[in-house]
């Protein structure tokens, strides 16, 4: 016999006990019975007044003895039957909710440990987070099903329910089409509640992430979709700032290039070359543009962009910032009346054009104003200045051209009729002048390289003259600067001097007229914006320059630069993992909630295993109910429709031998026991000796 546990707490709930036949009062349970009341023999001698309700539930009524006799019967009991409240399925219950929640907690750390990291290891990462989420999962729902075990019992102790209603809540956490039972749905609603959480995650996740294909499009288990699928790699906007060794130009270090000793021990990268002058150890001047100057410029030119450098910044878009010196033409806008007088009266082309339109068909048109450098220079005489390789003027461009007003021009005036030109102007055209001069500027440069393509943005500031007038010989400290930025010039003028606007003439269709880099090839007119135009020149030629490494004038210098790129990186989305388990962890809390205290009213724990189960359907009212039914009692299926809806409680039954026995039996011949202390273990009360174990 068990002895006498002190730790464990008595308490007031209905039992069965000895009672005088006069003074009785009804138990906790009185405010539910009321059809009518039923007294048996009882073993011992006592009496036992059973009551039943309207809803078949039943309790026992108590004496009318003093408080100090119940405790003394109480504490004799105790003592005899001890206590079945061990402490593993508690403890188990409860561990496994607590693994579930650390699992959580560990997986929501892994992922942001990863999150914004390069995504590397896809695939062990995600199988990682698969493992938390199963590890997750499994805890949270076996915690959940042995909460349900214990509300199973205590609902079967509650309630009677149909034979088909009990298969289906011991198989309810396995099976989910036992949930198609009015019993299940009615009578056990809490299990019922218990069970459907086992089952929440996977209805979670297939509403909120669907299905999640992998590998040939093997499906991943459902119960696992949501937290893994938390941790995804997207292309991630990823910047930082570095140093970068970038291109430069310093026009200054012209002036200490000697041409026969190039800078970089390669020859022909001078942008410019000097002549010897007959004379032994006569000053070299100018002698000729440079075969890279042309080159590059030529290809600039019709390209319509500057050569592209090599990004400092491999594998990275990047943008930075440089500043050096280099030529510049500055554009000045003419008012309309100088404009007018300048296209009346100077020579623009060196072609028989005829006049500006509309008297004519010359829309545009660009000349250098100003003495060039002679290609033919005299001969050195010693002693003497002949000005051999002297500079005596920087020409000045002016570029001429016709806007279109769009006003339409009155009927029948003189200017409608186009000239010698079949025609006729509709729209009356205002002229524009434009007077470009050369200088030394100093240039703020933004690059920016984007997928591979190259953008800069330019702005010209500091602008002051290399050339010192009236003249610069070869003795001159900057002489071979200026021959450079004449030289740049040179390339520039040449290029805007090389062809016409026309409109409606026969020189429309040719190719000077087609290619200048002023004109709209559409409209034969000027762009929009004709001094925009000429800096556009300048400034691809200037930045192609920075493509060249080896130019005499090249050098590299250290920059901040900002670097960028999109990158695969590991996304964490929070709402992701936390949707599932936040449901997860309250149904599995509030599950173990429910059989802590379906295991305190019970006054015992149990479980749903067959063993359970035979020891507690020891009782001779099946063994009738199944004696008419051929193979049933060896457990063949299917089972009688007729046994399927016979209700049944699991409850006390007093046998004819005057033991008192638990079983699963019918309402009229069982009495409940939920919350007996005494009935943990079976004693026939009134004779003080055991009976048979449930």
């Amino acid at each position: 016999m068990d002895q006498y546990d002190p730790h464990q707490p008595p308490r007031d709930t209905p039992e069965i006990t000895p009672f005088a036949p006069a003074n009785t009062s009804v138990g906790p349970t009185e405010n539910l019975l009321r059809l009518r009341t039923i007294t048996d023999d009882s073993p011992g001698d006592t009496k036992v007044e059973r009551v039943f309700s309207d809803t078949r539930s039943v309790a026992s009524t108590r004496t009318n003895a003093s408080n100090a006799s119940r405790l003394r019967e109480r504490i004799r009991r105790d003592l005899s039957w001890g206590t079945k409240l061990h402490w593993f399925l508690p403890s188990a219950m409860v561990g496994l909710f607590i693994l579930g929640l650390l699992g959580s907690l560990l997986h929501h750390w892994f992922y942001l440990s990863l999150d914004g990291k390069g995504a590397k290891d896809q695939l062990i990462m995600v199988r990682f987070g698969t493992a938390f989420a199963f590890f997750t999962k499994a805890a949270l729902v076996g915690s959940i099903v042995l909460a349900y075990r214990q509300r199973v019992w205590y609902t079967l102790r509650t309630k009677a329910i149909s034979v088909k209603g009990i298969d289906n809540l011991f198989a309810l956490t396995e099976d989910p089409t036992c949930f198609y039972s009015k019993d299940v749905a009615f009578r056990a609603r809490v299990a019922t509640a218990m069970a459907l959480a086992t089952c929440l995650r996977v209805f979670t996740y297939c509403y909120l992430k669907g299905i999640i294909a992998e590998n040939n499009s093997r499906i991943i288990p459902l119960a696992a979709v949501l937290s893994p699928g938390a941790l995804t790699a997207q292309p991630t906007y990823v910047t930082s700032d570095s140093e970068c060794t970038v291109r430069s130009l310093n026009t200054s270090a012209q002036n200490d290039a000697v041409q026969d000793r190039p800078k970089s021990g390669v020859g022909g990268y001078d942008l410019v070359t000097f002549n010897i002058s007959e004379a032994v150890g006569a000053p070299r001047y100018f002698g000729d543009i440079g075969y890279m100057l042309s080159q590059v410029s030529a290809f600039t030119f019709y390209s319509r962009k500057p050569i592209p450098i090599h990004s400092p910044c491999e594998g990275y878009n990047c943008t930075w910032n440089i500043g050096f010196d280099a030529p510049w033409y500055e554009c000045e806008e003419k008012s309309v009346d100088e404009a007018r007088e300048a296209l009346a009266t100077m020579q623009w082309n060196d072609i028989d054009t005829g006049p500006w339109a509309p008297r004519g068909v010359m829309t545009l048109s660009v000349i250098s104003d100003g003495s060039d450098y002679e290609p033919n220079q005299p001969l050195y005489k010693n002693g003497t200045d002949n000005m051999q390789g002297y500079f005596e003027d920087e020409p000045t461009i002016r570029v001429g051209y016709l806007v279109d007003t769009h006003i339409p021009v009155a009927e029948g005036s003189v200017v409608s009729r186009n000239g010698t030109w079949n025609g006729t102007w509709k729209t009356v055209f205002e002229p524009h002048w434009l007077s470009c001069d050369l200088f030394k500027a100093y240039w703020n440069v933004t690059l920016n390289f984007t997928n591979e393509a190259q953008s800069a943005t330019t702005k010209a500031s500091n602008k002051r003259r290399v050339f010192e007038k009236p003249k610069m010989g070869p003795l001159h400290p900057n002489y071979k600067e200026n021959a450079l930025y004449y030289a740049f010039g040179k390339m520039i003028r040449d290029r805007l001097n090389n062809g016409n606007g026309f409109k409606n003439g026969s020189d429309d269709i040719m190719r000077y007229s087609a290619f200048h880099p002023l004109l709209n090839e559409t409209t034969r007119l000027a762009i929009d914006d004709v001094k925009g135009g000429v800096e556009k020149i300048v400034t691809d030629l200037g930045l192609t320059l920075l493509s060249i490494k080896d130019l005499e004038i090249a050098l590299e210098a250290k920059a901040p630069c900002e670097r960028w790129r999109y990158e695969n990186r590991f996304h964490y989305s929070r709402q992701g993992l936390w949707i599932g388990y936040t449901l997860s962890v309250i149904a599995a809390l509030a599950s173990v909630l429910v059989g802590m205290h379906s295991i305190y009213m019970n006054g015992i724990t149990s479980d749903t295993l067959f063993s359970k189960i035979l020891v507690t359907t020891r009782n001779p009212t099946l063994d009738k109910l199944v004696k008419d039914h051929e193979g049933v009692c060896l457990g063949g299926d299917p089972f009688p429709e007729k046994l399927e809806k016979t209700e049944l409680i699991f409850a006390i039954i007093d046998q004819t031998d005057g033991a008192t026995h638990t079983a699963f039996g019918t309402v009229g011949e069982t009495t409940p026991m939920l919350g007996s202390v005494e009935y943990r273990r079976l004693l026939n009360p009134g004779r003080g000796q055991e009976a048979t174990s449930a």
